[in-house]
């Protein structure tokens, strides 16, 4: 979900603006792909842990777009699908922690899941699995993929990175062996329902093969 910063300088908004079209770019457009796709899970890379380094201001801002969203969406929850965060949210106060465990909590009938992940890093999700590995009497992929946050989640079968940027910015390293990936120019808010409909077109075009 890159690029919201630089969409709300290039159209004269302020920061909360863009972060806020951000956040309701994400449930629309997650709304569409479980409506019209096969899909059981959404993953969306809403704030990595290296951009904590970032200015006090744009993570102050981040946390009350998250918490106006996330009280807005309790008031008027109207979508079929599940919402869960994953990442370390200790850098969020109790109250916009307790407001994600009531999020999380809401019971929908339905298998359709958006994960969100904030403050996630792939590198540490990677090393912080090696102090757990030892429960394991055999150590391979199965067991190693027990160990990560995204446990219960299967990998990825497509990843799509916009803001122009080609690289994976510390997300889902280990998970991402065989997952598709597809970059685009365009700022996160300016993605379309569309745009989201020609990447799964060209994903279904391809002959996957998972290295055979």
């Amino acid at each position: 979900m890159d690029g919201n910063n630089r969409w709300s300088k290039k159209k004269n908004f302020n920061l909360s603006k863009g972060y806020t079209s951000g956040a309701y770019k994400l449930i629309k457009i997650s709304s569409h792909i479980f409506k019209n796709y096969d899909v059981k899970y959404i993953s969306a890379f809403a704030l990595s842990k290296n951009n904590l380094d970032r200015s006090k201001i744009i993570i102050s801002t981040i946390k009350d777009v998250l918490l106006d969203f996330l009280n807005k969406y309790e008031e008027n929850y109207n979508f079929d699908f599940k919402i869960k965060f994953i990442g370390d949210l200790n850098f969020l106060n109790k109250k916009i922690r307790d407001k994600i465990k009531v999020i999380e909590n809401i019971n929908i009938p339905t298998k359709n899941n958006l994960i969100i992940f904030i403050n996630y890093s792939g590198q540490s999700d990677i090393t912080n699995s090696i102090t757990t590995l030892n429960k394991f009497s055999k150590i391979n992929e199965l067991s190693f993929s027990k160990t990560l946050n995204t446990k219960n989640l299967p990998d990825p079968d497509l990843l799509i990175r916009t803001g122009g940027f080609q690289r994976l910015s510390n997300f889902m390293l280990y998970q991402l062996a065989f997952t598709e990936l597809y970059f685009t120019k365009k700022l996160w808010p300016e993605m379309t329902n569309t745009d989201i409909d020609k990447y799964i077109k060209n994903f279904h075009r391809i002959d996957r093969k998972f290295g055979l």
